[in-house]
Protein backbone atom coordinates (compact mmCIF):
# COMPACT_ATOMS: atom_id res chain seq x y z
CA UNK A 1 0.00 0.00 0.00
CA UNK A 2 1.46 3.30 -0.84
CA UNK A 3 2.07 6.61 1.61
CA UNK A 4 -0.45 8.47 -0.58
CA UNK A 5 -3.46 5.58 0.05
CA UNK A 6 -2.13 5.87 3.59
CA UNK A 7 -1.99 9.74 3.75
CA UNK A 8 -5.95 9.78 2.08
CA UNK A 9 -7.00 8.67 5.52
CA UNK A 10 -5.43 11.00 7.28
CA UNK A 11 -6.49 14.13 4.66
CA UNK A 12 -9.58 13.18 5.01
CA UNK A 13 -9.76 14.29 8.41
CA UNK A 14 -8.74 17.09 7.68
CA UNK A 15 -11.45 17.49 5.57
CA UNK A 16 -13.87 16.80 8.66
CA UNK A 17 -11.98 19.42 10.21
CA UNK A 18 -11.90 22.17 8.23
CA UNK A 19 -15.40 21.73 7.21
CA UNK A 20 -16.64 22.15 10.89
CA UNK A 21 -14.46 25.32 11.16
CA UNK A 22 -16.55 27.05 7.91
CA UNK A 23 -19.83 25.18 9.27
CA UNK A 24 -18.79 27.13 12.38
CA UNK A 25 -18.03 30.78 10.88
CA UNK A 26 -21.16 30.24 8.69
CA UNK A 27 -23.06 29.63 11.61
CA UNK A 28 -22.49 32.86 13.32
CA UNK A 29 -23.15 35.13 9.75
CA UNK A 30 -26.21 33.16 8.24
CA UNK A 31 -27.93 32.19 11.76
CA UNK A 32 -29.38 28.42 11.54
CA UNK A 33 -32.79 27.94 11.79
CA UNK A 34 -34.13 27.21 15.50
CA UNK A 35 -35.50 23.76 14.60
CA UNK A 36 -32.04 23.30 12.87
CA UNK A 37 -30.52 20.96 15.36
CA UNK A 38 -27.54 19.68 13.44
CA UNK A 39 -27.01 23.31 12.58
CA UNK A 40 -27.49 24.52 16.36
CA UNK A 41 -24.58 21.93 17.22
CA UNK A 42 -22.23 23.13 15.06
CA UNK A 43 -22.48 26.58 15.94
CA UNK A 44 -21.29 25.09 19.29
CA UNK A 45 -18.78 22.64 18.13
CA UNK A 46 -17.45 23.82 14.97
CA UNK A 47 -14.45 25.37 16.44
CA UNK A 48 -13.12 21.42 17.77
CA UNK A 49 -12.44 21.55 13.73
CA UNK A 50 -8.90 23.50 14.33
CA UNK A 51 -7.85 20.93 17.38
CA UNK A 52 -8.17 17.90 15.03
CA UNK A 53 -5.00 20.03 13.13
CA UNK A 54 -3.13 20.23 15.79
CA UNK A 55 -3.50 16.24 16.20
CA UNK A 56 -2.66 15.91 12.70
CA UNK A 57 0.00 18.17 11.66
CA UNK A 58 1.79 17.08 15.32
CA UNK A 59 1.30 13.52 13.76
CA UNK A 60 2.86 14.36 10.24
CA UNK A 61 5.47 16.69 11.62
CA UNK A 62 6.77 13.68 13.87
CA UNK A 63 6.85 11.43 11.27
CA UNK A 64 9.28 13.87 9.09
CA UNK A 65 11.72 13.99 12.03
CA UNK A 66 12.18 10.77 12.96
CA UNK A 67 13.62 10.56 9.40
CA UNK A 68 15.90 13.71 9.80
CA UNK A 69 18.12 13.98 12.33
CA UNK A 70 21.14 16.13 10.61
CA UNK A 71 21.95 19.80 10.02
CA UNK A 72 21.22 18.97 6.56
CA UNK A 73 18.05 17.74 6.79
CA UNK A 74 16.71 20.02 9.26
CA UNK A 75 17.27 22.50 6.91
CA UNK A 76 15.46 21.02 4.42
CA UNK A 77 12.64 20.53 7.14
CA UNK A 78 12.47 24.02 7.48
CA UNK A 79 12.45 25.17 3.93
CA UNK A 80 9.82 23.06 3.49
CA UNK A 81 7.53 24.37 5.92
CA UNK A 82 8.26 28.15 5.26
CA UNK A 83 7.17 27.39 1.55
CA UNK A 84 4.14 25.55 2.36
CA UNK A 85 3.32 27.98 5.27
CA UNK A 86 4.03 30.87 4.48
CA UNK A 87 3.78 32.17 1.06
CA UNK A 88 -0.29 31.48 0.71
CA UNK A 89 -0.64 33.20 4.08
CA UNK A 90 0.90 36.17 2.97
CA UNK A 91 -1.35 36.17 0.09
CA UNK A 92 -4.46 35.37 2.71
CA UNK A 93 -3.24 38.40 5.09
CA UNK A 94 -2.76 40.77 1.61
CA UNK A 95 -6.36 39.86 0.70
CA UNK A 96 -7.29 40.38 4.43
CA UNK A 97 -6.08 43.83 4.31
CA UNK A 98 -7.36 45.00 1.03
CA UNK A 99 -11.02 44.00 2.26
CA UNK A 100 -10.39 46.27 5.38
CA UNK A 101 -9.19 49.05 2.64
CA UNK A 102 -12.02 48.37 0.80
CA UNK A 103 -14.85 47.90 3.07
CA UNK A 104 -13.97 49.15 6.46
CA UNK A 105 -11.41 52.25 5.50
CA UNK A 106 -8.78 50.52 6.75
CA UNK A 107 -9.20 50.65 10.02
CA UNK A 108 -7.41 47.08 10.99
CA UNK A 109 -4.07 48.13 8.98
CA UNK A 110 -2.42 49.59 11.71
CA UNK A 111 -2.49 46.06 13.03
CA UNK A 112 -1.99 44.14 10.53
CA UNK A 113 1.35 42.98 11.67
CA UNK A 114 0.74 41.10 13.99
CA UNK A 115 -0.95 37.96 12.37
CA UNK A 116 1.49 38.39 9.62
CA UNK A 117 3.92 37.76 11.95
CA UNK A 118 2.17 34.85 13.37
CA UNK A 119 1.64 36.58 16.71
CA UNK A 120 -2.13 36.28 16.50
CA UNK A 121 -2.23 33.75 19.10
CA UNK A 122 0.04 35.43 21.89
CA UNK A 123 -1.49 39.12 21.49
CA UNK A 124 -5.43 37.93 21.05
CA UNK A 125 -5.79 36.98 24.94
CA UNK A 126 -3.91 40.11 26.07
CA UNK A 127 -5.42 42.86 23.58
CA UNK A 128 -8.28 41.79 22.06
CA UNK A 129 -9.85 41.07 19.00
CA UNK A 130 -10.46 45.07 18.36
CA UNK A 131 -6.81 45.38 18.51
CA UNK A 132 -5.57 41.97 16.94
CA UNK A 133 -7.19 41.89 13.30
CA UNK A 134 -7.49 38.08 11.22
CA UNK A 135 -8.39 36.50 14.26
CA UNK A 136 -8.35 32.96 12.32
CA UNK A 137 -4.84 33.10 12.47
CA UNK A 138 -4.05 31.77 16.11
CA UNK A 139 -3.78 28.20 15.23
CA UNK A 140 -1.20 29.14 12.45
CA UNK A 141 0.88 30.93 15.61
CA UNK A 142 0.39 27.67 17.84
CA UNK A 143 1.59 25.49 14.67
CA UNK A 144 4.14 27.43 13.94
CA UNK A 145 5.48 27.78 17.89
CA UNK A 146 5.76 24.12 17.49
CA UNK A 147 7.37 23.87 14.05
CA UNK A 148 9.74 25.62 15.03
CA UNK A 149 10.16 24.21 18.53
CA UNK A 150 10.38 20.88 17.73
CA UNK A 151 12.08 21.04 14.93
CA UNK A 152 15.12 23.03 16.63
CA UNK A 153 14.34 19.91 19.69
CA UNK A 154 15.26 17.17 16.63
CA UNK A 155 18.19 18.92 15.76
CA UNK A 156 19.90 19.45 19.15
CA UNK A 157 18.94 16.74 20.83
CA UNK A 158 17.10 13.66 19.35
CA UNK A 159 18.03 11.55 22.39
CA UNK A 160 15.67 13.54 24.51
CA UNK A 161 13.45 14.37 21.64
CA UNK A 162 10.36 12.03 23.06
CA UNK A 163 11.04 13.28 26.89
CA UNK A 164 10.92 16.43 25.73
CA UNK A 165 7.07 16.19 24.33
CA UNK A 166 6.08 14.19 27.63
CA UNK A 167 7.13 17.49 29.26
CA UNK A 168 5.19 20.27 26.95
CA UNK A 169 1.88 17.14 27.57
CA UNK A 170 2.40 17.32 31.24
CA UNK A 171 3.10 21.08 32.06
CA UNK A 172 0.27 22.11 29.91
CA UNK A 173 -2.37 21.09 31.91
CA UNK A 174 -0.90 22.65 34.99
CA UNK A 175 -0.30 26.16 33.30
CA UNK A 176 -3.81 26.31 31.58
CA UNK A 177 -5.03 25.72 35.34
CA UNK A 178 -3.19 28.61 36.29
CA UNK A 179 -4.52 30.67 33.56
CA UNK A 180 -7.86 30.05 34.41
CA UNK A 181 -8.24 29.82 38.16
CA UNK A 182 -5.06 32.23 38.84
CA UNK A 183 -5.45 35.02 35.74
CA UNK A 184 -9.33 33.93 35.18
CA UNK A 185 -9.07 33.24 31.73
CA UNK A 186 -11.94 32.07 30.31
CA UNK A 187 -12.03 28.56 27.88
CA UNK A 188 -11.85 30.30 24.98
CA UNK A 189 -9.49 32.82 25.72
CA UNK A 190 -6.99 30.30 26.65
CA UNK A 191 -7.67 28.54 23.75
CA UNK A 192 -5.80 30.91 21.59
CA UNK A 193 -3.02 30.76 23.36
CA UNK A 194 0.19 29.09 21.82
CA UNK A 195 1.71 28.17 24.77
CA UNK A 196 -1.06 26.70 26.16
CA UNK A 197 -2.08 24.37 23.20
CA UNK A 198 1.35 22.97 22.24
CA UNK A 199 0.36 19.69 23.78
CA UNK A 200 -2.54 18.74 21.40
CA UNK A 201 0.42 19.06 18.79
CA UNK A 202 2.70 17.32 20.79
CA UNK A 203 0.44 14.18 21.32
CA UNK A 204 0.57 14.03 17.78
CA UNK A 205 4.08 13.79 17.47
CA UNK A 206 4.25 11.49 20.33
CA UNK A 207 1.22 8.93 18.85
CA UNK A 208 3.95 9.47 15.42
CA UNK A 209 6.71 8.16 17.51
CA UNK A 210 4.92 5.25 18.81
CA UNK A 211 4.18 6.33 22.08
CA UNK A 212 1.00 4.69 22.48
CA UNK A 213 1.48 1.55 19.91
CA UNK A 214 0.12 -0.41 22.97
CA UNK A 215 -3.39 1.31 23.12
CA UNK A 216 -3.54 0.78 19.10
CA UNK A 217 -3.39 -3.00 19.95
CA UNK A 218 -7.08 -3.25 20.90
CA UNK A 219 -10.07 -4.41 18.05
CA UNK A 220 -10.44 -1.93 15.51
CA UNK A 221 -9.29 0.64 16.80
CA UNK A 222 -9.48 3.15 14.15
CA UNK A 223 -13.16 3.11 14.80
CA UNK A 224 -12.73 3.19 18.53
CA UNK A 225 -10.59 6.19 18.79
CA UNK A 226 -12.96 8.15 16.11
CA UNK A 227 -16.17 7.47 17.78
CA UNK A 228 -14.26 8.51 21.22
CA UNK A 229 -13.16 11.54 19.28
CA UNK A 230 -16.56 12.40 17.60
CA UNK A 231 -18.19 11.56 20.80
CA UNK A 232 -16.03 14.28 23.03
CA UNK A 233 -16.63 16.99 19.82
CA UNK A 234 -20.32 16.62 21.05
CA UNK A 235 -19.73 16.47 24.40
CA UNK A 236 -18.09 19.17 24.35
CA UNK A 237 -21.42 21.08 23.43
CA UNK A 238 -22.83 20.40 27.23
CA UNK A 239 -19.41 21.25 28.84
CA UNK A 240 -19.94 24.24 29.61
CA UNK A 241 -20.06 25.15 32.90
CA UNK A 242 -17.68 26.72 35.98
CA UNK A 243 -15.46 26.29 36.51
CA UNK A 244 -13.34 25.66 33.32
CA UNK A 245 -13.14 22.35 32.03
CA UNK A 246 -12.53 22.64 28.22
CA UNK A 247 -10.32 25.01 29.03
CA UNK A 248 -8.03 22.54 31.87
CA UNK A 249 -8.79 18.98 31.17
CA UNK A 250 -11.16 19.33 28.56
CA UNK A 251 -8.13 20.41 25.48
CA UNK A 252 -5.75 17.81 26.96
CA UNK A 253 -8.78 14.72 26.61
CA UNK A 254 -9.33 15.59 23.15
CA UNK A 255 -5.83 15.95 22.04
CA UNK A 256 -5.19 12.53 22.73
CA UNK A 257 -8.41 11.14 21.38
CA UNK A 258 -7.36 13.00 18.37
CA UNK A 259 -3.44 11.69 18.26
CA UNK A 260 -5.04 8.24 18.62
CA UNK A 261 -7.18 8.11 16.12
CA UNK A 262 -4.89 9.52 13.39
CA UNK A 263 -3.01 7.01 14.43
CA UNK A 264 -4.76 4.41 14.09
CA UNK A 265 -5.95 5.77 10.53
CA UNK A 266 -2.19 5.58 9.42
CA UNK A 267 -1.84 1.66 10.49
CA UNK A 268 -5.11 0.88 8.34
CA UNK A 269 -3.23 -0.99 5.12
CA UNK A 270 -6.30 -1.52 3.38
CA UNK A 271 -6.72 0.95 0.09
CA UNK A 272 -9.45 3.66 0.67
CA UNK A 273 -12.60 4.12 -0.51
CA UNK A 274 -13.97 6.32 -2.84
CA UNK A 275 -16.04 8.09 0.17
CA UNK A 276 -12.17 8.42 1.54
CA UNK A 277 -10.59 9.43 -1.19
CA UNK A 278 -13.20 12.37 -2.04
CA UNK A 279 -13.29 13.57 1.65
CA UNK A 280 -9.00 13.62 1.02
CA UNK A 281 -9.43 15.69 -2.07
CA UNK A 282 -10.96 18.53 0.51
CA UNK A 283 -8.28 17.72 2.93
CA UNK A 284 -5.68 18.17 0.59
CA UNK A 285 -6.69 22.14 0.05
CA UNK A 286 -7.87 22.37 3.53
CA UNK A 287 -4.98 25.02 4.64
CA UNK A 288 -6.16 27.10 1.50
CA UNK A 289 -9.84 26.64 2.62
CA UNK A 290 -9.13 27.52 6.19
CA UNK A 291 -6.75 30.49 5.53
CA UNK A 292 -9.78 31.93 2.55
CA UNK A 293 -13.33 30.67 3.45
CA UNK A 294 -13.95 33.70 5.67
CA UNK A 295 -13.81 36.29 2.76
CA UNK A 296 -16.47 33.67 0.69
CA UNK A 297 -18.88 33.81 3.68
CA UNK A 298 -18.27 37.28 4.08
CA UNK A 299 -18.94 37.45 -0.19
CA UNK A 300 -22.33 35.59 0.31
CA UNK A 301 -23.51 37.80 3.06
CA UNK A 302 -22.80 41.04 0.12
CA UNK A 303 -24.90 39.05 -2.63
CA UNK A 304 -27.43 38.24 0.32
CA UNK A 305 -27.96 41.88 0.38
CA UNK A 306 -27.49 43.25 -3.13
CA UNK A 307 -30.29 40.62 -3.67
CA UNK A 308 -32.55 41.30 -1.16
CA UNK A 309 -32.65 37.42 -0.11
CA UNK A 310 -32.63 35.21 2.42
CA UNK A 311 -29.93 32.69 1.72
CA UNK A 312 -30.20 30.05 4.84
CA UNK A 313 -27.22 28.64 6.86
CA UNK A 314 -27.08 25.62 4.57
CA UNK A 315 -26.79 27.07 1.46
CA UNK A 316 -24.44 29.72 2.60
CA UNK A 317 -22.38 26.48 4.17
CA UNK A 318 -22.21 24.90 0.94
CA UNK A 319 -21.72 27.28 -1.39
CA UNK A 320 -18.95 28.81 1.04
CA UNK A 321 -17.46 25.52 1.22
CA UNK A 322 -17.73 24.68 -2.86
CA UNK A 323 -15.75 28.23 -3.78
CA UNK A 324 -13.00 27.80 -1.32
CA UNK A 325 -12.84 24.43 -2.32
CA UNK A 326 -12.56 24.96 -6.30
CA UNK A 327 -10.27 28.55 -5.21
CA UNK A 328 -8.01 26.18 -3.27
CA UNK A 329 -7.40 23.63 -6.04
CA UNK A 330 -6.69 26.53 -8.53
CA UNK A 331 -4.42 27.97 -5.87
CA UNK A 332 -2.56 24.48 -5.55
CA UNK A 333 -1.89 23.97 -9.61
CA UNK A 334 -0.94 27.43 -10.05
CA UNK A 335 1.05 28.72 -7.04
CA UNK A 336 0.96 26.57 -4.17
CA UNK A 337 2.05 23.29 -6.11
CA UNK A 338 4.76 25.00 -8.59
CA UNK A 339 5.98 26.86 -4.81
CA UNK A 340 6.26 23.06 -2.72
CA UNK A 341 7.92 21.55 -5.77
CA UNK A 342 10.86 24.14 -5.93
CA UNK A 343 11.07 23.81 -1.92
CA UNK A 344 12.00 20.35 -2.28
CA UNK A 345 14.38 20.88 -4.73
CA UNK A 346 18.46 20.04 -3.73
CA UNK A 347 21.64 19.34 -5.11
CA UNK A 348 22.76 15.81 -6.41
CA UNK A 349 25.30 15.51 -3.60
CA UNK A 350 22.98 16.37 -0.57
CA UNK A 351 19.29 14.69 -1.52
CA UNK A 352 16.77 15.04 1.26
CA UNK A 353 14.88 12.84 3.43
CA UNK A 354 11.84 14.42 2.96
CA UNK A 355 9.68 12.30 1.49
Amino acid sequence: MTAAQRLARLDSIRALGVLLVIAYHTSYRFEPATSDFIGRVLRVIGWMGVDLFFALSGFLIGLILSKEKNRRDMAMFFRKRFFRIVPIFVVAVGVFAAGDWAFNGGANLPNIWKPLFFLTGYMLPFQGEALVPYTITWSLSVEVSAYILMGLLAWKSWANFRNVLIAIVVLSLPLRIWLAFGLGWEDHTIGLFPPARLDAIALGALAALGTFDRALQIARPALVYGAATIGTIIAFRFLTWYPPFIGTVGYLAFGLAAALWVAALAKIDRPAGGFVSAAASVGFVSYFMYLFHLFFIEALLIVQAKAGIEMGFWPAFIIASALTYVAGLVSWKIFEGPLNAYAGRQKARAPALVP
